[in-house]
């Protein structure tokens, strides 16, 4: 075995004398390298980009979110309050509701979402995009795309926005204003979330979303945790909340985004595997030329005792060189790509926003193992079709 190992460095490391075989065995081991590099590449660039969404989300999204399952509103009463003081969780009490936006002759259906005043600053701070957020009764703050689409401009005082919502009733309304209640409100400030909370989504100051839904004082339709929560604090406020009340971690309340970002890295992966697949049976080509070009050492090594099992072992030994090698090589050039990213801000998906990249070693291994085991399968397939036809080719 040692002796077909080193049979296998030697032929990897010597130059062959046909140039068409050296030009095939730098184009496979060429072909390896770029598209390591290029799979951990778009890997890195896809968490990147992945973590950077959800980190955007996670400033809108509570580590938990308690809601009822008798309907969407329900009374936050002193029970509660002992129960959340007792898990000695920060929370915040919401209301959450569906309204038309009318203003500059536009209309939008919109998500009005209401939080009061133990909302983390540090959240606010994290999605504020200009302005300031709502202070006063007759403020919102509404999102960058939905600012752009209705021409919102902040603190317009001369040109209100208008906010209406259907009035539940029975019977028959008489007058137009029986059917829905309004509330003027300026936009105090412009949030940057993501493309679909920034198209529909607006903040409105609690007592503002309290008048506007003719909500009780105490009535609302949701409670955010936010800040560190851990699975036992999780389970303890689902037993002493009964079973009246969902609690749902962030993973449950944006189960839908996880799984289409898991979909789509999971696409991605399987792309960029099937061109590490056509790279390296270029290998395979590469391997047959050198066992042509080889042959005449080769009936001298089976002459000396090697039987053509260990021959064909030499070109898996050898495919596995040239895969190894060719790995690291790409994963080496990869890795100077993405740091030059990191540092230099080579791209860029806004004039002031680099594209983000995350080194996770997840990645690498992904990266590593697909490869090894690609070249390994094509390496051992090279030395199946020498061994079957080893006896017929030293003949010819």
């Amino acid at each position: 075995m040692n002796f077909t190992l080193y049979i296998a460095k030697r032929y990897f490391l010597s130059k062959n004398k046909n140039r068409a075989v050296n030009y095939m065995s730098v184009l496979a081991l060429l072909g390896i390298v770029f598209s390591a590099a290029a799979m951990i590449i778009v890997l890195s660039g896809f968490s990147g980009l992945k973590n950077y969404s959800l980190e955007f989300l996670s400033y809108a999204s509570p580590e938990l979110e308690i809601s009822s399952k008798k309907g969407k509103r329900f009374v936050f009463n002193e029970n509660m309050k002992s129960v959340l003081s007792e898990s000695n969780v920060d929370y915040v009490k919401c209301i959450s509701e569906r309204a038309v936006m009318s203003i500059n002759g536009g209309k939008k259906i919109v998500s009005i979402k209401s939080l009061d005043e133990n909302f983390p600053k540090r959240n606010i701070d994290s999605i504020l995009y200009a302005g300031s957020w709502p202070k006063k009764g007759e403020e919102v703050v509404v999102g960058w795309g939905l600012a752009y689409d209705l021409g919102v401009s902040l603190n317009n005082y001369e040109n209100p926005i208008n906010f209406f919502v259907p009035v539940p009733g029975k019977g028959q309304a008489l007058q137009a204003k029986d059917l829905y209640s309004s509330r003027t409100a300026v936009s105090s400030g412009i949030f940057n979330l993501n493309e679909e909370l920034n198209n529909n989504l607006v903040y409105a100051d609690f007592l503002f979303a309290q008048k506007l839904f003719e909500m009780k004082e105490n009535e609302i339709n949701s409670i955010e945790v936010y800040g560190s929560v851990s699975e036992k604090t999780t389970e303890d406020l689902k037993g002493l909340l009964g079973n009246d009340f969902y609690v749902k971690t962030k993973l449950e309340q944006n189960e839908v985004l996880y799984k289409m970002l898991k979909t789509e890295e999971l696409a991605v992966f399987l792309i960029f595997s099937l061109i590490v697949v056509v790279a390296l049976f270029n290998m395979f080509g590469a391997l047959i030329m050198i066992f042509l070009e080889k042959k005449s050492n080769l009936k001298t090594l089976s002459f000396l005792g090697l039987t053509k099992e260990k021959i064909g072992a030499l070109f898996t030994f050898q495919g596995l060189y040239i895969t190894v090698f060719g790995c690291f090589g790409g994963l080496a050039l990869g890795s100077i790509l993405l740091s030059l990213q990191n540092y230099f801000s080579i791209l860029n998906l806004a004039p002031n926003l680099p594209y983000p990249v995350s080194f996770e070693l997840k990645n690498f291994l992904l990266t590593f193992i697909i490869v090894i085991i690609v070249g390994a399968i094509v390496s051992y397939s090279v030395s199946i079709l020498i061994r079957k036809n080893f006896t017929k080719s030293l003949q010819q």
